[in-house]
């Protein structure tokens, strides 16, 4: 028996089609119903039944599930420690929110590579969480906390958030025909903007999951949009408001909400929401030299 089929049968199990946990496991999905078959053989029982595309577990399938997924921990954790963690060498893979990959972390990969030349980065832009049991990454940063408790996890930031409106949109636009464009993909900011939607009638124009798109459409002028205000900079015409008001904000007003997170007293609207940045590791990557070295620079760059 091949120990690396259990991979195979963990990940079908969870992604239910050969194409979805080929896809999860960057192979075909060929290979993916070779293993399977295999493994069937090697244990002399039927894991899988087949309906449609779907497998479904039989309960022989899920009686060995539990435990194959901890001797998969343990096979990865296993082939973690046989690598040299001392080496000053190699990959590291990083798995970041798009919107900071993209608009943080690029612009620092130069200095990096310079101090740092052998070792190589692999940045991976997920929205969604990145199995680290699986080494699917080996550091990730995240703005929620992920729940699993034998994970480190470590705030080195905060991302301030606001409202932004054009100047266009603001000169042209009568305060009373403001609209909003509705970012869903945090439930924190998405609550944020519920109150504000519920308490003073705000219109929504249209609603989007993706960062890059609220933005854009910001700088279209169609409406006023939460925004991190790092990403906001890069429009200087993009202007912070407060929503309730419905007036730009001062400088004043910006630097004191984002200092303490206070309320500015407008039916409990806060003008600035700050969330944390959370870098998470497996505990086993720590071990390594490069791991701890990107995981260190990945703080300075955030925390300026």
């Amino acid at each position: 028996m091949d120990w690396h089929d259990l991979a195979y049968f963990v990940c079908l199990v969870e992604q239910q089609t050969l194409t979805a946990c080929a896809e999860q496991l960057g192979v075909q999905h060929s290979t993916v119903s070779r293993r399977i078959e295999r493994l069937e053989q090697a244990l002399s029982l039927t894991l899988f039944d087949r309906l449609g595309k779907r497998y479904i577990l039989t309960k022989e399938g899920e009686l060995l599930y539990a435990q194959a997924a901890e001797v998969q921990k343990e096979i990865v954790t296993f082939e973690r420690m046989a690598i040299d963690q001392n080496a000053m060498q190699g990959n590291v893979v990083i798995s970041a929110p798009p919107v900071l990959a993209n608009e943080v972390l690029i612009a620092e990969l130069p200095a990096f590579r310079e101090r740092y030349p052998d070792i190589l980065l692999h940045v991976h832009g997920d929205v969604h969480f990145s199995d680290l049991y699986r080494k699917e990454a080996d550091i990730a940063l995240r703005l929620s906390r992920p729940t699993q408790n034998d994970l480190l996890i470590r705030t080195i930031s905060h991302v301030n958030y606001g409202f932004f409106a054009h100047r266009g949109y603001i000169e042209h636009t009568p305060i009373e025909q403001w609209q909003l464009i509705e970012f869903q993909a945090n439930a924190r900011l998405f609550n944020w903007l519920q109150n504000l939607i519920h308490q003073h009638s705000y219109p929504v124009i249209f609603s989007s999951n993706d960062l890059y798109v609220t933005y854009s459409s910001v700088c279209q002028q169609l409406g006023i949009a939460i925004l991190p205000y790092f990403l906001a900079a890069k429009n200087p015409a993009l202007l912070p408001i407060d929503p309730v008001d419905r007036t730009v904000m001062t400088m004043h007003e910006i630097a004191a909400t984002a200092a303490n997170h206070a309320h500015i007293d407008k039916q409990a609207i806060p003008l600035v929401q700050s969330q944390p940045l959370y870098i998470v590791m497996h505990p086993d990557v720590r071990r390594s030299a490069r791991v701890r070295i990107v995981a260190e620079w990945l703080g300075s760059v955030f925390g300026r």
